[in-house]
This record gives C-alpha cells, structure tokens and sequence, in this order.
C-alpha cells in the first residue's frame, strides 16, 4: 500500500515498503521529522467546495476586485489541503510547482544559515500567499514554510497560476501590489536589523513594526503575539534571553503591558523615543 506525503505543497506517493529499491525520499522525511498520512488522513486533497472559495476570495490582497467568474475560475483550478502542525509546506532551496493560498492557521517563515541560524520572517495567516515569489520568477524558493497550526490550504499548479493572471488583469495586478509589499517589508527589516545596533532597539523596531496592523485602543496600541521568547529572538538576530530581558525593561519603563499573547503599547512615540528609532510607524497604514 502506498502512503501519500505532502512535500512543498504536493502530495507524493512513497514506494511500498517491501520495494527492493532504496527508499531515499522516505529516509529524508523521516530525518526532517516529516509526517505521513497515515498518521494524518486529512492530507487527502479535495477539490474546492463553494464554501471554501467564498471564504477565500473575500481574504488577502490577491482576491480585491475580483468578478464572479474570476471567483469561478479560481476555485475550479485549486486543490484544498488539510494539514497538521509541523508540516513543512515549502522547504529552502525546493524547486516550486504549486502556490498556496492560506485558508486558516498560521505558517512560520523562515530562513536558515548555513551554521544552522534561522531567521523568522514572520508568520502568515489566512488570506496571505505562500511562495508567490518562486511562482512567479520560478526560482527555486528562499524560504521555509512551516504550518504553525492546523492549516487549511488552496493549492494551484503554478502554470495553471499563471495562466490565470493572464486570463484576469486585476490578478495580475493585485500579485504586483503584493510583491511591492513584500519588497518593503523586507528593506524595512533590512534597515531594522542593519542600522540598529542594539537589540533592544531592534526588539522596539519590531514591535513598532507590529503596531501597524494592531488594534487601536483608548489605552494604545493592542498586538496579538503568540511567538516564544525563542522565536522573537530568531526574528531580531537575538538570543531568547536577551529577548526575555528586553521585554521585562521595557514593561517596568511602562511602555507596554503584556496579558498573555496581548501586548499593549501605550505610545509609540514614547516606545521609539526609549529604543532611540527616529520614526514611528502610522498605526492607520497596513505594514509596508
């Protein structure tokens, strides 16, 4: 009986295991701590339900302004995946043939040095793209993505992707604007991590970075963060020590309160006059 793996955003079929060929592939999962679906039955991919389409193209930039028949079209070129947490979606250096649409969860973005560093980009939610970069230059992909969470996913064959921005310019475009945006996000982290020199300033940066898309309160600035102390740190290129202590001066400075994964900013300007950044971000303006 064969098993099904899903690698990259593919579903691959592993040989039985009495093959007397080598089982190269399934040696590699397993050292990577890959699942199966044996384990997890839900990786069986489906076709996408109407449901799920109108959840879909009502989330992300991708989907802003499309017709009913780009709705349409979408949905009957996409595969809907159901995954486990710890499922590695896209790894580095993989080549790309699928883009996927985050439907729900949450996936960690990563990159890792050749010491074994890793750097977390962020992490992505429902509505976000993954791989849209690979997809459209066809290199292979820079990242790692991990699903956080249990994720639901969409699924295109990446030919069939691109023929569909052919087929509907307002996708074409919306792709642009998303790849702008990722463009800034990454000279904004750039310049974080580079011309900042402590990583207490960083932490700061990041933070402020984070107030762009938070809730606004009459108390401040209201974040959701459920990142480790560890997993800060792999974001700012600092330890979880350093992380936890930073964290701890800021809160006893009074410039901002942490409630379990809430974390409130009381003033921005206060938080960026403290970690000595110049500038604050607009909290009215999506993150760049």
């Amino acid at each position: 009986m064969h098993s099904l793996w899903l690698i990259g955003g593919q579903i691959k079929k592993t040989p039985p295991a009495n093959s007397r060929e080598p089982n190269h592939l399934e040696e590699e999962l397993q050292d990577d701590k890959r699942r199966s679906v044996d384990e997890f039955p839900v990786l069986i991919p489906t076709r996408i339900e109407w449901d799920d389409a109108h959840q879909l193209c009502g989330s992300g930039e991708f989907f802003k302004g499309f017709s009913p028949q780009a709705k349409s079209d979408f949905a009957s070129l996409a595969t809907r995946l159901d995954c486990p947490a710890a499922t590695v979606l896209i790894g580095e250096e993989q080549a790309f043939q699928n883009v996927l649409f985050l439907l729900d969860g949450k996936v960690n973005i990563s990159m890792n040095s050749s010491d074994g560093r890793r750097f977390l980009l962020g992490v992505a939610g429902a509505g976000d793209i993954l791989g849209i970069t690979s997809a459209v230059s066809g290199a292979s992909s820079e990242i790692c993505a991990e699903a956080r969470y249990p994720c639901r996913i969409a699924s295109l064959r990446r030919q069939d992707f691109l023929d569909f921005l052919l087929r509907h310019p307002i996708a074409c475009h919306n792709v642009a604007r998303e790849l702008s945006l990722h463009y800034a996000r990454a000279c904004a982290r750039l310049r974080m991590l580079g011309l900042t020199s402590s990583a207490s300033s960083r932490l700061a940066g990041l933070l402020l970075e984070w107030c762009c898309s938070g809730r606004q309160t009459n108390r401040g600035t209201q974040i959701h963060c459920d990142l480790t102390h560890q997993e800060i740190g792999d974001c700012i290129g600092a330890s979880r020590e350093t992380v936890t202590r930073s964290l701890n001066d800021f809160k006893s400075q009074g410039l901002m309160e942490l409630r379990g994964t809430i974390i409130n900013i009381p003033n921005c300007s206060a938080l960026a006059s403290y970690a000595g950044i110049g500038s604050t971000p607009d909290p009215f303006c999506p993150a760049a």
